[in-house]
């Protein structure tokens, strides 16, 4: 006789297996990796009913889905409602084919190697002082006194928007909040994440610093290279992910330092794997929880008939918990030398990922150099619907 359990997992939509779970909802939150455990198990394909769309989760699923670009589309936007696919239309992210690599390129121009190394004197010295200062301190917060203190000191300067360090990071924080479904809480971030686009739109040279990056979106119009509304909604493209990403991926890094055995002592006696350290960090961390995209033809993926307009969840967390590609994927380690999905994959890898990479590395640099020992405690979960990381916890240094 067969129970309701396995009638439940048994249940398919379009052949694919039926898993009742919200993705953007407080269970995930506090238990992902038994949410993302259930999607992985399903099948290469899996149906959400409570969202209606499909879900991708298995790390070389995830990674098969995001080069297929021709296919598994952005244009029509990345969130789980179209209230923000409508607000994101103009944004890098939210583009494909030519418009994409256009935009793209233009936002490169401020964010490839050789354009921010000249910011590294000024990442060093805001790295230094910021670890020196914890260090006559005998405890701080992780994410508010040390994840956030770069970004928010160095980076929204360089973004060159003349609004303040807090009113950036509440636009980021309200735009990822309402790519989710929509639920209270993306609800209750529209007021923050709709600020963010009036104001791009009202944004001009009176608004931005000279030479800064808002600036040099706003050269491009000017060049004819994009429309002067496309320019000042890609401004988007740096306000709103230049924070908080780096930032949880930066708590999840000081995080698993304190609480791994051997680890800082391994990194103070060879600080050469500090950029192994930043990555596996950022693996772990999986700031974005996921993003969608809108199926572009009749096509099967995992066995799954897949129909045009189809919405399909791109799961990075649970792609980079996989147990099928990572030993161990719950353990922070740096013997893994392969690649994640943290920054994305494809066409819509992360154009701000050498920024970030530099941030951690600098920020890690500065301790071997200082400090001896860390201690971490509990911490408090961030509760967002696409952003995944800690909202605070206790740390020392010693």
């Amino acid at each position: 006789m067969t129970d309701r359990r396995t009638a439940h997992r048994t249940a398919t939509h379009r052949g694919a297996p039926v898993v009742d779970v919200d993705l953007y909802g407080d269970e995930v939150i506090d238990r992902p990796h038994e949410v993302y455990s259930r999607i992985r198990d399903a099948g290469p394909v899996v149906w959400l009913p409570r969202h209606r769309m499909f879900a991708v989760g298995r790390f070389d699923d995830v990674r098969l889905a995001l080069r297929d670009d021709a296919t598994f589309r952005s244009g029509r936007g990345v969130a789980a409602n179209p209230v923000a696919n409508t607000l994101g239309h103009y944004t890098t992210l939210a583009s494909d084919d030519a418009t994409h690599m256009n935009r793209r390129m233009i936002l490169m121009q401020s964010l490839t190697s050789r354009a921010i190394r000249p910011s590294l004197p000024t990442l060093e010295k805001e790295a230094a002082d910021t670890v020196d200062r914890l260090l006559a301190q005998d405890h701080f917060d992780g994410i508010a006194d040390f994840a956030t203190r770069l970004p928010v000191q160095a980076v929204a300067e360089l973004v060159g928007v003349k609004v303040t360090p807090e009113q950036m990071l509440n636009w980021g924080q309200s735009t990822f909040d309402g790519l989710g479904s929509a639920n209270r809480r993306a609800r209750g971030s529209l007021r923050g994440s709709l600020g963010l686009f009036l104001y791009t739109l009202a944004v001009g040279r009176r608004n931005v610093t000279p030479g800064g990056w808002a600036s040099t979106v706003l050269d491009a119009a000017d060049r004819g290279e994009i429309g002067r509304v496309e320019a000042k909604n890609m401004i988007i493209d740096f306000v709103a992910p230049s924070l908080d990403t780096t930032i949880l991926s930066t708590g999840q890094l000081l995080w698993s330092l304190g609480t791994t055995p051997g680890l800082w002592e391994r990194l103070r006696r060879d600080p050469d794997l500090i950029p192994t350290a930043v990555v596996e960090a950022v693996r772990i961390a999986s700031p974005v929880r996921s993003f969608t995209r809108s199926v572009a033809a009749h096509t099967e993926f995992g066995g799954v008939q897949l129909r045009p307009r189809d919405r399909v969840a791109v799961v990075f967390a649970a792609a980079n918990s996989d147990e099928r590609h990572f030993h161990h994927p719950e353990r922070f380690s740096l013997e893994w030398r392969g690649s994640n999905v943290g920054w994305g994959h494809g066409v819509h890898t992360c154009v701000g990922m050498q920024l970030a990479k530099l941030e951690m590395q600098t920020l890690l640099r500065a301790m071997v150099a200082r400090v001896s020992s860390i201690e971490v405690s509990e911490p408090e979960l961030l509760r967002n619907n696409c952003l995944q990381g800690f909202e605070s916890f206790r740390a020392s240094f010693r």
